[in-house]
């Protein structure tokens, strides 16, 4: 394989496709449509579940990391744009709004990422599915809105 080819190992944390694999991890667990403010909160609960009642995070727990939140409205949609470029994930219009869901290529791509980081997460999505009201509630909270999960 060409050296310029291959991806620091560095690149690849908060990468697009570090970002578009947790995606595709949480919409197949899930099994819904999901808009990209659902996204990017039910990928923060998975990642800090502890801040939320859950098991221990999956990341270390940063002081000001409710910031995360702002911060992946910029960097999701790239990793979206590129996951369902690749077919593993569609998006629908409707009247309210963009919502993303997997496709069975997606089904199958999910099966394949079997790392102990991505059966933590699964199992994390897993506790997420179980809690969406609760999550639902806190999200009004930190968001100040008025829509459910």
């Amino acid at each position: 394989m060409d050296q310029k080819k291959m991806m620091n190992p560095k690149e690849l944390y908060n990468s697009p496709v570090e970002i578009g694999a947790r995606i595709v991890l949480l919409l197949a667990g899930l099994s819904q449509k999901l808009d990209l403010d659902e996204i990017i909160f039910l990928d923060y609960a998975s990642i800090y579940s502890s801040d939320f009642k859950g098991e221990a995070s999956l990341h270390p727990t940063l002081l000001n990391r409710l910031a995360e939140l702002v911060r992946r409205r910029e960097v999701f949609p790239s990793a979206i744009k590129l996951f369902i470029a690749k077919g593993l994930m569609t998006s629908q219009f409707d009247e309210q709004g963009v919502h993303y869901s997997i496709t069975d290529a997606g089904k199958v791509f999910a099966e394949k990422l079997t790392t102990e980081y991505h059966a933590d997460f699964k199992r994390r999505v897993a506790w997420v599915e179980g809690n969406l009201d609760s999550l639902a509630a806190q999200r009004r909270t930190i968001y100040k809105v008025d829509r459910v999960v």
